[in-house]
């Protein structure tokens, strides 16, 4: 509340001369009978106003009598200039803002109330001896407030009050005059912990705070899918205040090209006060680019062909430098490597092969038994071949790589090396980790040993790979199943029903489907549902049994009884995650293709495939978080695994920042020591525009892990711009906690008497006489005038 009185102190009253205290009361007395007896003989009992001549003269007796001791008063008070008053003034840039039609900002005015000829600041001189400080990031000293800076980015507020009570720690300070708008980036209202300050802070509210009229962005929300048409989501919400009529137009620009991406326009409506607008769009490449958000309305877009020139820019509204942003959007790039593993040759890994390879970022391994083992043994045959009789009569060449009779006859496609998968299926870790996914259809667990399921659970629990389970009769059935690593990691449980009999399925999503952009291939609901009536209808589907607890069912499958079967199913496993396919023949829907949508499958195939390598760990990943102080420092953190991704051990990694400028800076990591694997290292600036970080991250032999890359961005303003005006809460909670209480601007000129009569550090002992004071002798003789008039009014004298 803004003050409106001041505490008093009582002052001790004090007798100066003590010895004439029976004297004046004697005096005082006879004095008083006098006039009394004058008054009964004189014939003053028979005039009505007779009382008011005697108050008046008896008035001026006691008057007198008390002068006789002299009395004084004794009190303390604050010794001049022995007391510091700290003038605390925000130089962020927000302070710079003219609010309403006003011709000055709250830092101009600042200036002139606290200019050193000024009757506010000589008042303070005069009692106190006062010290200027500034603050945006850091606390800074001046002279003058006219010699502070301005334009500052950021407002740390709490840690600046926190800094300048340590450095004012065991001084006498009597308060500090914050002068500030309290508009401060991470710091809410309910302000749970202060600084332990040793002096109350009396912030300063300015007399206009009224007349905002701001179009400003609250924040943005980047969000990346699957889904191959509109794979990147940008969520943009923004608020106003004042009123806009008319509409608000919203503008995504590629950075790098200066194209525009995308323009919507948004109606400003008078009953609300937020907004939002998001645009769906595909990047031209994948790696990462930078996109800009402006948000405008169509009398200032001129405005931001210049975005340096922002803060001084006329516009319609209050500032336009919260009116844009600068975002950093990531799509991971491959190569992803996906492992399919078949029981038999079929039409899926056909579809699945071609569809894949449309998308250059994925690249598909076929590991396809052709046969199964055999045993050794014949009767007839008076030489008995360790080799398979399928590779028999295609040469000595042939039958020297040729399978054996107690392994599976194995068909190697689309390997980077010769001697890739050559066993088979991987039987280390090294070999199968190499790979980011996992695809097995129509094979039965008994195929794998007891090692490879194993090393199958810890590819996704473990290493965060993805795994897909398709469709077959050999897959989702019986004890052998269900008991098995494969059974545990299925998002369903095996059904007690051997096998689904023939029927036709028609496909539909579940709610949770239709919320996966992966799952979707029309953008909105009702043309996804359009879609799923032009599907063909499928013949063979594995009967399974429930959901296991955490997973979810995004597809099902409708007999012709009506019966519902779960369709598609997925759930978090560890670190990876793992899915079902239960349909056997999904290959019909390739063959019958939408004669409009000819692609649908494949598009359907490149989605799902990208949704299982999403998000599995590199070997080397790169990390950007905002510091923990918020000090405009950004910490990158490298994570190094080794093959089998376990933390790899005394790596040297070297990280590269590129500023906005164009010119790097070269950094060294170093170790996290609780978290194995895990090295970091903080890079400060505060520079706005795009930032870009590359790691190189070598073993201990010299062989390169990987060289991630980061982006980050710093906007044009700080963070004190999303939100304007005056934060009146968050100041009345600063004024409370340290003891001290709002100040109006407009009664600045009563600090300097507001302080003297407070208690401060610093007092000194004074003696005030009350006896010697010309008003005492002007009332004396006032009320003897006064008495005397009377009489010769009444004719008593």
């Amino acid at each position: 509340m803004v003050f409106e009185s001041y505490p008093v102190f009582i002052a001790e009253l004090v007798i100066g001369s003590p010895r004439w205290t029976v004297p004046a009361i004697v005096i005082g007395t006879v004095l008083t009978f006098l006039v009394l007896w004058n008054y009964a003989t004189s014939g003053g009992r028979r005039v009505r106003t007779a009382w008011l001549g005697v108050t008046l003269k008896v008035i001026a007796i006691a008057l007198l009598a008390v002068c006789l001791l002299q009395p004084m008063q004794r009190g303390e008070r604050p010794r001049p200039r022995a007391n510091l008053l700290p003038i605390v003034v925000d130089t962020s840039g927000s302070m710079d803002l003219k609010i309403g039609r006003s011709d000055e900002s709250w830092r101009d005015r600042i200036e002139t109330d606290m200019a050193a000829d000024s009757p506010v600041f000589s008042s303070m001189a005069q009692l106190f001896e006062t010290r200027i400080y500034g603050f945006d990031k850091r606390l800074s000293s001046a002279s003058e407030v006219a010699d502070l800076r301005r334009g500052g980015t950021g407002s740390r507020l709490v840690e600046n009050l926190g800094e300048l009570s340590r450095r004012l720690e065991g001084r006498p300070v009597a308060g500090v005059l914050l002068m500030t708008d309290g508009n401060v980036a991470g710091v809410a209202e309910e302000l749970e912990e202060l600084p332990e300050l040793k002096f109350p802070v009396y912030p300063v509210i300015p007399s206009r705070t009224t007349g905002l009229n701001d179009l400003r962005i609250t924040s943005t929300t980047v969000r990346q899918t699957n889904f191959e048409i509109s794979p990147v989501t940008l969520a943009v919400q923004f608020a106003i205040d004042g009123s806009f009529p008319g509409q608000a137009i919203a503008r995504l620009t590629d950075v790098a090209l200066q194209s525009v991406v995308e323009e919507k326009t948004v109606p400003l409506r008078s009953d609300e006060k937020t907004f939002s607008v998001s645009f769906q769009f595909r990047p031209a490449d994948v790696g990462l680019r930078f996109y800009r958000v402006d948000l405008f309305r169509e009398v200032d877009r001129a405005a931001f062909d210049q975005l340096d020139e922002l803060m001084d820019t006329p516009s319609s509204e209050t500032t336009l430098v919260n009116n844009t942003r600068l975002i950093a959007v990531d799509r991971q790039g491959g190569p992803y490597r996906v492992l399919y593993v078949a029981g038999r040759p079929n039409w899926e890994f056909k579809f699945l092969r071609r569809a894949i390879s449309e998308d250059a970022e994925v690249e598909l391994t076929g590991l396809i038994r052709m046969a199964n083992k055999e045993p050794k043994f014949s009767f007839r045959d008076k030489e008995v071949s360790s080799t398979n009789p399928l590779f028999q009569g295609l040469g000595d060449d042939a039958e020297e790589t040729a399978e054996q009779y107690d392994e599976p006859v194995m068909i190697r496609i689309g390997v980077k090396e010769t001697e890739e998968l050559a066993s088979g299926f991987p039987k280390v870790e090294e070999e199968l980790f190499g790979f980011d996914a996992l695809i097995i259809d129509d094979i039965e667990p008994e195929f794998f040993s007891q090692d490879q399921l194993e090393m199958v659970r810890r590819f996704v629990s473990s290493r965060g790979g993805g795994l897909l389970m398709l469709g077959g009769q050999e897959m989702f059935r019986g004890r052998a199943f269900g008991d098995s690593f494969l059974g545990d990691l299925s998002p369903v449980y095996v059904s007690r029903t051997d096998s689904g009999s023939p029927d036709d399925y028609s496909v539909g999503l579940t709610r949770e489907g239709m919320l996966q952009p992966w799952m979707r291939l029309r953008k909105t609901a009702d043309a996804e549902t359009k879609r799923l009536r032009t599907m063909p209808q499928f013949d063979s589907v594995n009967v399974v049994g429930s959901l296991k607890p955490g997973a979810y069912q995004l597809a099902t499958v409708k007999g012709g009884g009506g019966q519902v079967q779960p369709a598609i199913a997925v759930q978090r496993f560890g670190k990876g995650k793992v899915g079902a396919i239960t349909i056997a023949d999904l290959w019909r829907w390739s063959m019958q293709p939408d004669p409009q949508n000819p692609d649908d499958a494949a598009q359907a195939w490149r989605q799902i495939t990208r949704w299982l390598v999403g998000d599995v760990p590199r070997r080397a990943e790169l990390s950007a978080k905002p510091g923990p102080d918020n000090d405009d420092s950004m910490v990158l953190r490298v994570d190094a695994l080794d093959e089998a991704f376990m933390p790899l051990e005394n790596p040297t990694i070297t990280v590269n920042v590129f500023r906005p400028g164009g010119d790097s800076l070269t950094l060294d990591a170093k170790p996290i020591g609780e978290i194995p694997g895990a090295y970091s290292v903080a890079y400060y600036d505060d520079q706005p525009g795009q930032y870009m970080a590359t790691a190189e991250v070598r073993a201990e032999d010299g062989e390169l892990v990987g060289t991630p890359t980061v982006g980050w961005s710093r906007q044009i303003a700080g963070r004190e711009f999303d939100t304007l005006g005056v934060n009146r809460a968050l100041l009345q909670r600063i004024a409370e906690q340290s003891g001290g209480d709002i100040i109006a601007e407009e009664d600045l000129n009563l600090m300097a008497r507001r302080l003297k009569s407070e208690k401060v550090p610093v007092m000194e002992t004074w003696v005030f006489p009350l006896w010697h004071r010309g008003w005492v002798i002007a009332l004396a003789l006032g009320c003897l005038c006064g008495e005397w008039g009377l009489r010769r009014w009444r004719g008593l004298a």
